[in-house]
């Protein structure tokens, strides 16, 4: 037991005994890294983007065609767009069918897995407001 208290006095010293300086440098040095950690995120992701190809809606008339653009997706400098999922009511669309449809854009990554865009294709008389 003695033994113990011995070592945690001589610990508890050389805690005392640390100088100032050594603080202030190993404060110092945590924050140069802590900048060069968020600088390197910075560089790695500046060019990341989920957005899709085309118009957000697009109106075609009953009976016309829609080719769909599909979206493109960087994440952490990687191209994921062959990997873009597309849902809502892609499977079901039919250009011969007047409605609303929504396809609904999704991809399976770490950045964006919560996210997803929509794009609206109308079909029906594209002159008009409503269909």
């Amino acid at each position: 037991m003695a033994r113990k208290n011995s070592v945690r006095n001589a610990a508890e010293k050389a805690v005392r005994k640390t100088h100032a300086a050594t603080v202030v440098l190993a404060v110092l040095f945590l924050l140069v890294g802590i900048a060069a950690g968020v600088a390197a995120s910075v560089f790695i992701t500046r060019n990341d983007k989920f957005e899709l190809n085309g118009e957000k809606e697009v109106r075609i008339a009953v009976g016309g065609s829609f080719s769909d653009p599909g979206a493109t997706v960087f994440s952490f400098g990687r191209d994921l767009s062959e990997s873009v999922q597309v849902g809502g009511d892609y499977t079901s669309f039919d250009p011969t069918v007047e409605g609303v449809y929504q396809f609904v854009y999704t991809v399976d990554d770490f950045r964006w897995g919560d996210y997803q865009l929509v794009r609206t294709v109308i079909v029906g008389d594209p002159d008009t407001e409503e269909v």
